[in-house]
């Protein structure tokens, strides 16, 4: 049967705060305080840093979930697709419109563009009949 080393919460943290600030790696920290498992200092990172266990008991619902965000950035990344294509044509239309507003100002003589200040139609109407 194993011996399980016990370490109080103080310990563990002061052996994890002196790998975080680089003062001793994993591997020399395990050395000087007699750990023996490989991946309990690991361990209590994790749990401080409130993160789950790497293995879950079930981990199920996390593969579910991992499943769920790939189908989500799928569809994501298939209405961006679907918004640069409008863009595009967006921008094709706005130019084509500026084309014939030039193409009728140079060869109609007509000035389609709104002038700053112009008057509703809808306002010169009513004045006319009044």
């Amino acid at each position: 049967m194993r011996k399980t080393e016990k370490f109080s919460e103080e310990a563990k943290r002061k052996i994890v705060m002196e790998v975080l600030s680089g003062t001793l790696t994993k591997e020399q920290a395990r050395h000087v305080y007699g750990i023996k498992s490989k991946s309990a200092i690991l361990e209590w990172m994790r749990i401080f840093a409130g993160l789950e266990r790497r293995v879950p008991k079930d981990p199920l619902p996390i593969l579910r979930n991992m499943s769920e965000k790939q189908d989500s950035n799928n569809e994501l990344k298939a209405r961006i697709k679907q918004l640069e294509e409008e863009l595009k044509l967006s921008q094709l239309k706005g130019r084509a419109y500026q084309i014939m507003v030039d193409i009728a100002k140079e060869e109609y003589g007509l000035d389609l563009e709104k002038k700053s200040g112009a008057k509703q139609f809808k306002d010169s109407k009513k004045k006319s009949q009044g």
